[in-house]
This record gives structure tokens, C-alpha cells and sequence, in this order.
């Protein structure tokens, strides 16, 4: 049980390391920069979509790390990456929906936790993924597949931020990736290590 706790809360500080401490810190300088907004003023669709890409280098990217020096040996059972991404995706769902709550009333936030669970249920898959890389000896291949998922999935935002549907259309394909990963992680426990949770 402890061991259980120790990766639901590395999953957390992978997330607050990797977002809050170390890409929003560095975006904000790059934004303060004229040679940013100028960039983004003359290619914002482009701009988006690289900062959406961002996100999914700095998160896969300290997911590797965190399994690469912090969770030894490579092989383990399935419950480990599936509990360290609970871990990475409900400590952004904290970050994300507590300013909402102080701001508007539940009935009204449906649809903001509906995206969040789809996200969590993303970051799980995601983790599997970086995970399988350990093992199947092939870790390079395996975290640029999560770093093109997770940039692909929030490339979403840019593309449809301005048509009239855009929201039921990200989370639509969200759902729909969800689904697949979900298939994908199940067909990988023979990846790992036959035990019980």
C-alpha cells in the first residue's frame, strides 16, 4: 500500500514540476518578449500549436525521467503507472477546477468536469505508454509516441478554438482517443510484470 502511495504522489509532483514550476514559468518570459508577439501576431494558428506541443514535452518528458531515476527496477506490474498518472492527472484537475469552484456553482460546471475525467483517464493511458517504453527496451520510441499524443490531443485547442462547435468537437475526439488508449493499455499487461494490485 505504501509503494501504492509513493507512485500516486510522484505522479503528482511530476505534474506540478513540469507545468507550474518549470513550462508556465517559461512561457510567461517567452510571452514578455517582442520577438514572441510578433511571431505570434503574423502565425498564431503555428504559435498555438507549438505551445500545445510544449505541454506534452515537458509532461511526457518528466514522466520519463521520474520512471527513469526515481521508480527502478524498469519492470513492474501494470498498477504502477496506471496509479503515478491518476496521480499526474488529478493534481492538474485540482490546479485547473479549484479557481472554478470558488467562482461559479457545481450545477454549472458539468461539462469542466467531464473534460477533466476524459484528461485523467488521457494522463493514465499517456503514463502507460511512457511506461511500456521501460518495458519493451525501447524508451525513446515510446516517450516520442506519448510526446505526439499529448501534443496532437491539446493541438485540438488552437484548431477549433473559433468554430462555433469547438468544444463538443475536442472533447469528442478526446473521448474517441480515450477509448482507444483504454484498449491499447488493457492489451498491455503482458508488457509487465504478472502480479496483483
Amino acid at each position: 500500500m505504501k509503494k501504492k502511495i509513493l507512485w500516486f504522489c510522484l505522479g503528482a509532483a511530476c505534474f506540478t514540476l513540469s507545468q507550474p514550476l518549470f513550462r508556465l514559468p517559461l512561457l510567461r518570459q517567452l510571452q514578455e518578449s517582442t520577438d514572441f508577439l510578433l511571431a505570434y501576431t503574423l502565425n498564431p494558428l503555428l504559435i498555438g500549436i507549438l505551445i500545445a506541443f510544449s505541454a506534452g514535452l515537458f509532461e511526457e518528458g518528466f514522466r520519463f525521467i521520474f520512471k527513469q531515476f526515481l521508480l527502478k527496477p524498469s519492470e513492474c506490474i501494470l498498477a504502477q503507472p496506471v496509479i503515478f498518472g491518476l496521480g499526474h492527472g488529478l493534481a492538474e484537475a485540482v490546479l485547473i477546477l479549484a479557481p472554478a469552484l470558488t467562482q461559479a456553482p457545481l450545477s454549472q460546471l458539468g461539462l469542466a468536469f467531464l473534460e477533466r475525467l476524459l484528461a485523467v483517464i488521457l494522463h493514465v493511458n499517456l503514463t502507460v505508454i511512457v511506461w511500456n517504453g521501460f518495458q519493451k527496451k525501447r524508451k525513446l520510441l515510446y516517450l516520442l509516441a506519448a510526446i505526439a499524443i499529448h501534443g496532437s490531443v491539446n493541438s485540438l485547442i488552437p484548431l477549433f478554438a473559433s468554430h462555433a462547435k469547438g468544444i463538443m468537437l475536442i472533447e469528442g475526439a478526446l473521448f474517441a482517443l480515450d477509448v482507444l488508449l483504454l484498449g491499447y493499455a488493457w492489451r498491455s499487461k503482458k508488457y509487465y510484470i504478472k502480479e496483483g494490485w
